[in-house]
């Protein structure tokens, strides 16, 4: 019987909410799977798009960001600008072949340790089902955390910062915030540009 794959999970929680629940967890000695590695960030809106494909790029099978739940940012607004920079994550992973389900943006409150368990467990199962990177999207896995790399370097470029800035302007100003309609708003102002990495231009985000 082949056992089952363990993948490695980078997690990038929110100090003031996804983080504590993950300590309460730990606390309260609630099992979950240990894959996860976890990088703390003040706010879920400080996570710049390039770190999750930098995550795996760098050996990551699947990548974890967790926040406040929305409307409870301790700095207002921060977890509904961590979704536009998801979608420009998910929106990336697609255009390389990735399977989008290998990077999770999800919510749980300081006192919401069980919940942070179930977030965890759930998504550590999906990754393990996907395999190792590349194996489930028939990619060759080193072609592909280049291409990652890549892709990082290029999320860091003038054009997609200005995409960003301008889909959040756009949420911010029409008030809608589920996740279908950020989606749309980063492809219609990053389309062309992440046109660009997929034609071979990455590296060269800032012309």
């Amino acid at each position: 019987m082949t056992e089952p794959y363990n993948p490695k999970i980078l997690g990038f929680l929110c100090n003031w909410c996804c983080y504590t629940a993950a300590d309460s967890a730990g606390v309260g000695r609630y099992q979950y799977p240990p894959n996860l590695r976890v990088i703390r960030i003040m706010c879920t809106g400080r996570l710049d798009p390039s770190f999750p494909l930098e995550g795996l790029a760098g050996g990551a099978d699947a990548i974890f960001v967790g926040g406040c739940h929305p409307g409870e940012c301790h700095y207002q607004d921060g977890n509904y600008h961590a979704l536009v920079s998801a979608a420009l994550v998910h929106e990336t992973l697609a255009r390389l072949g990735v399977n989008r389900e290998r990077f999770l943006i999800d919510w749980a409150s300081a006192a919401e340790g069980p919940n942070f368990v179930k977030i965890i467990t759930r998504f550590t199962k999906r990754a393990a089902e996907l395999g190792p990177l590349g194996e489930n999207e028939g990619l060759d896995p080193a072609a592909l955390r280049q291409r990652l790399a890549e892709a990082a370097e290029f999320a860091r470029g003038r054009k997609i910062r200005t995409g960003l800035l301008n889909a959040a302007k756009e949420m911010m100003k029409g008030g809608d915030f589920k996740r279908d309609t950020i989606a749309s708003l980063v492809h219609a102002k990053c389309d062309k540009t992440l046109a660009e990495l997929v034609g071979g231009g990455a590296g060269r985000g800032e012309g």
